[in-house]
C-alpha cells in the first residue's frame, strides 16, 4: 500500500540516462499484468535516449501547432458544431490556451513541457484486434508506473502524446508502429530531480454496495 500511495508523477528529471537493463525490467514488469482472454496482444515501444525523444517530440509539436491554427478559426468551430462535431470547439475551450503557452515556451526557451526533460519514454500499445486493447495496455502501464517507483525511477503519463497519435497516423508511421496497433499510454521515465515529502491527497472513494439477494 505504501508503494502505491507514495508514487507521484515526476516532472523534473536528472540529466542521466536510464540503463537499458532497467528499461527491459520495466517491460518484464508490464507483461505480468492481466489481459482480456489472456491474449497479451500489447507492445512496448521504447524510446531510450534524449536524441530519439527530441526527434519524436518534434512530430508531436507540429501536430499541436497545426491543431491550434485550425482551432483559432471561430467560423470553422461554429460550422463543425452546427453539423454535430463539437470536438474542435471543446479543444479550443479546454486546451488551446495551455497548448499555445507551452508551444511558445518551447520555441522561445527550448523548454520541454511535453516529456519534462525525461531521458526515456515507453509507448504502450495494443493490437486493435484484442478483445479489450485499451484496458490491456493501461493495466500493463500501471504495473510499469509502480515498478519504476520501486526501482527509484520517476514517471509521468503524457496524455498529449496519446491524443496526437490517435488523430495523426503519420506520427505512428514515424516510429514504425504497425498499422494494427494503437498507443494508449506514453510514459516519461527517468531519475527524479525532485523529492516529495507528502503523499498526494485523495478524494473519498465513491463506493456503491449492490446486493440483489432476496
Amino acid at each position: 500500500v505504501n508503494l502505491m500511495q507514495s508514487r507521484r508523477s515526476c516532472r523534473n528529471y536528472l540529466d542521466r540516462p536510464v540503463e537499458k537493463t532497467l528499461l527491459d525490467d520495466l517491460v518484464k514488469i508490464g507483461i505480468t499484468a492481466p489481459s482480456g482472454s489472456n491474449c497479451q496482444m500489447w507492445s512496448f515501444n521504447v524510446l531510450p535516449d534524449r536524441e530519439t525523444l527530441e526527434k519524436f517530440a518534434l512530430r508531436i509539436k507540429r501536430f499541436y501547432e497545426n491543431l491550434n491554427k485550425t482551432a483559432e478559426k471561430p467560423w470553422l468551430r461554429f460550422l463543425l458544431k452546427l453539423i454535430g462535431k463539437p470536438e474542435l470547439d471543446w479543444y479550443y475551450e479546454n486546451h488551446y490556451q495551455r497548448v499555445k503557452q507551452g508551444l511558445t515556451e518551447w520555441n522561445d526557451k527550448g523548454k520541454d513541457l511535453l516529456f519534462h526533460g525525461a531521458p526515456a519514454v515507453i509507448l504502450v500499445a495494443s493490437k486493435t484486434s484484442a478483445s479489450c486493447p485499451a484496458e490491456d495496455a493501461l493495466l500493463a502501464t500501471q504495473n510499469i508506473l509502480l515498478g519504476a517507483h520501486s526501482l527509484g525511477l520517476g514517471t509521468c503519463l503524457v496524455g498529449f502524446v496519446v491524443s496526437a497519435m490517435k488523430r495523426d497516423r503519420k506520427i505512428g508511421d514515424f516510429i514504425k508502429l504497425p498499422e494494427d496497433e494503437n498507443v494508449y499510454a506514453a510514459i516519461a521515465i527517468g531519475y527524479p530531480d525532485e523529492k516529495y515529502i507528502y503523499v498526494a491527497g485523495r478524494k473519498p472513494a465513491l463506493i456503491r454496495t449492490i446486493a440483489l439477494s432476496s
